[in-house]
């Protein structure tokens, strides 16, 4: 089975599956399974630091993933809370180094990694779960998640056709060596087309200018996620984050894009439908 028609079946079968849950399932059911994925993600970017780079830091693993857990609930089912959020994150992880700094030479980076790991993943995943309550009465959240997948897995599936048929200037070679600006242009186009086919039979009442504009930089920051993974694995030396799929790599390889464009899918709705602009 060739790569392509991995990624194409991949999209349908996982386009099948969120459909299906939203439309037969629970909020705090989808909002659950983000959670465990959530705390799946940290295990995989806290667990490769510590074998790969950094073993005494083995205490960041746990912490994280209860500090990281905790924080993803809080965005997943008390977002109403999400403004204090950052606020008393970094005074609980500054109280919890100084009471448990363990050796002075290296607090300070240990602390450093607790924090970058955190905010990479406990505040961006989460998004795809709250996103299906969307606090706008005239956006339906479930199409917007629909919308969310649309857009990322339009983007795969064309910038990996297009880089294949049509590549041939690298995009950011030390990052990713195999993508290409040709294959860039082509994963927009086609996230873009999805989005507007989610937009003809679901999101009726959204504007195409807003549909082609949220396309454009939700698809563009979904890429950029793909390389900021990218760029940790080459950090970390592995191939994979994890085993979360065989064959398809961890939760992290999965969900890099959509933890990029899910924020800002949501927040681009909320701020321009929410009469904030």
């Amino acid at each position: 089975m060739s790569n392509l028609t991995k990624r194409i079946l991949s999209a349908i079968v996982g386009l099948a599956f969120v459909v299906a849950v939203l439309v037969y399932g629970e909020a705090w059911l989808w909002k659950l399974l983000i959670l465990h994925l959530t705390m799946l993600g940290l295990n995989e970017f806290f667990k490769n630091m510590v074998t790969n780079r950094y073993p005494k830091y083995s205490d960041l693993k746990w912490i994280s993933i209860f500090l990281g857990g905790s924080i993803a609930s809080v965005i997943l089912f008390y977002p109403k809370f999400l403004v204090i959020l950052p606020t008393v994150f970094l005074l609980v992880v500054a109280l919890y180094f100084l009471f448990n700094f363990k050796d002075m030479e290296t607090v300070i980076e240990r602390m450093g990694y607790l924090v970058l790991g955190i905010i990479y993943i406990a505040f961006t995943l989460p998004y795809i779960g709250v996103i299906v309550d969307f606090p706008i009465s005239s956006i339906n959240g479930k199409y917007l998640l629909i919308l969310v997948f649309a857009i990322t897995w339009g983007n795969d599936t064309f910038a990996y056709t297009f880089g294949r048929l049509f590549g041939k200037h690298k995009l950011y070679e030390k990052m990713s060596p195999n993508k290409t600006i040709e294959g860039a242009i082509g994963g927009l186009l086609g996230g873009t087309g999805l989005a507007i086919l989610v937009k003809i039979f679901l999101l009726k009442d959204l504007s195409y200018s807003d549909i082609l504009l949220v396309a454009l930089f939700a698809g563009a920051f979904g890429q950029m996620g793909d390389l900021v993974e990218s760029m940790f694995k080459r950090y970390f030396k592995i191939k994979d984050s994890g085993m979360f799929l065989p064959g398809h790599g961890g939760v992290l390889d999965r969900f890099d894009a959509v933890m990029f464009n899910a924020p800002v899918i949501y927040f681009y709705f909320l701020l321009t439908k929410g009469g904030l602009f």
